[in-house]
């Protein structure tokens, strides 16, 4: 007897594993988050970031443009059916806690053939009538923890959907302000075009009353009109590309384009691009990333699924019985006589099963691992990324502040050349490079204060838009 404990024990030492992951999870942090930002005046150390960030904009038809996403976007609503399916999952998981009950009931009336035999024997039980009731149940002890943890990897996997929800959301509102800005930066572009393609007209009516005089040239007509429908065509174009920006509103806020066609065909002008942001001390922000929330409680998942297989090296425990009823007179059905119970402890210890749970385990180590990696390579991209775009913005307003210089004196150029022109003093080949040089400068400058709407969007978005 001694001998076959002695072997049981040693075959337990044999198949239980050496689990470090665990302990490694509480500090699965290899990436070194840097003190603070790259940063310049424009930026602040403070971690009070606006959840509803869009409204700093102060423009209503985004703040209503958003809502609608929110409330109406199919991916968003996709999005929230696989949270609720997540939080099912989890409270399924959670009901392993609680015993199993059923209730049975049976009722029989039986009669036997007299004929089984070569001579009829009267049989007095050969009517039999009785029925049966009773609540059977089983409930699992988990003494070592295999549906305790089991239940803390499903609740982290719930909660990491959650932030995946968030992240959702938080894309959607940059995805809807993009496209947004991107409208009124091509919009604004239109009425570029439309007062070049007024100061063009003029030109030419300068140039034709010259050579009506006999003070200019055909050469000189015919390089207005070429600057004139030049500019012109560039309408379709631009209005084109308007549209597809309302299309794409449209789709993101769970529309149809005709909905939105009349109130964002109304020009307005781009907000103001300028302003104090709040980037908040890199550990503290960076964490408050829904990516990197997700991230980190799929790795505090899975460290919780590698205890569960863990547990599965040990013995189970299992309480089961019934109580109920059983008699032949349904008369004496609720008697004591007709009492029937059972309890029935039981434990399950499996020794052997082709080291299918080592192998488990093993698969468990591995993805607790691969999640760890994953983690970090998250953080690091979202250093980088706040980064990156920290540096856009600031060097967009700095585009901004200059572009704005250049079209003032584009503007100043094409006067005088204009004037001198008039008076004969000039060469028409000095309108034409100031009337094309200016287009360009107001483009650019319509482009720069776009493209730094664009990078704000982008930087609230990666310091976790408050969510």
């Amino acid at each position: 007897m001694i001998k076959h404990y002695t072997r049981l024990f040693v075959l337990f030492l044999l198949i239980t594993p050496i689990i470090t992951q665990a302990q490694k999870q509480k500090d699965f942090l290899d990436v070194l988050i840097p003190d603070s930002w790259q940063t310049d005046s424009i930026y602040q150390p403070l971690n009070d970031i606006d959840t509803d960030w869009w409204k700093g904009f102060n423009d209503e038809i985004l703040d209503s443009l958003i809502a609608a996403a929110i409330n109406n976007n199919y991916s968003l609503q996709a999005a929230q059916a696989s949270l609720k399916r997540a939080k099912a999952t989890y409270l399924q998981a959670q009901s392993s806690f609680y015993p199993s009950i059923t209730l049975n009931a049976q009722y029989l009336s039986e009669e036997t053939s007299l004929n089984t035999y070569k001579e009829t024997i009267e049989n007095p039980n050969r009517d039999m009538q009785y029925g049966v009731g009773n609540i059977s149940g089983q409930l699992e002890v988990d003494i070592f923890g295999s549906i305790r943890k089991n239940v803390k990897s499903q609740k982290k996997q719930y909660l990491a959907s959650i932030e995946s929800y968030n992240n959702t959301i938080l894309s959607l509102c940059a995805e809807v302000a993009t496209a947004y800005f991107n409208l009124r930066a091509y919009q604004q572009q239109y009425l570029v075009a439309q007062q070049n393609i007024e100061s063009g007209k003029a030109i030419l009516d300068i140039t034709l009353a010259r050579y009506n005089a006999g003070l200019g040239t055909q050469l000189d007509v015919s390089q207005a009109r070429s600057v004139y429908y030049s500019t012109l065509s560039t309408l379709p174009s631009i209005h084109s590309t308007i549209i597809q920006y309302i299309n794409n509103i449209a789709v993101l806020i769970g529309s149809y384009p005709s909905a939105l066609s009349e109130p964002l065909s109304i020009t307005r002008d781009l907000p103001q691009a300028a302003r104090i942001v709040n980037v908040g001390i890199p550990a503290n922000i960076i964490r408050r990333r829904p990516d990197v929330r997700q991230a980190e409680l799929t790795v505090e998942a899975y460290a919780a699924a590698l205890g569960a297989t863990r547990a599965d090296y040990y013995p189970k425990f299992y309480i089961s019985g019934s109580f109920g009823y059983l008699s032949h007179d349904l008369n004496k059905f609720f008697d004591n006589e007709s009492m029937t119970y059972q309890i029935n402890p039981t434990m399950s210890w499996t020794l052997f099963s082709g080291f299918q749970v080592r192998q488990a385990t093993q698969a468990a180590k591995a993805q607790l691992q691969e999640s760890i990696e994953q983690y970090n390579d998250v953080i690091l991209g979202a250093i980088q990324e706040v980064e990156s775009v920290m540096s856009n913005y600031s060097n967009a307003l700095k585009t901004i502040v200059a572009d704005q210089q250049v079209v003032g004196e584009g503007q100043k150029t094409l006067e005088l050349s204009i004037d001198l022109y008039k008076r004969g003093l000039g060469t028409f080949t000095n309108v034409l490079d100031a009337q094309r040089s200016l287009l360009s400068y107001q483009n650019n400058l319509v482009n720069a204060q776009n493209t730094a709407l664009l990078a704000l969007v982008q930087l609230y978005k990666s310091l976790g838009g408050g969510w």
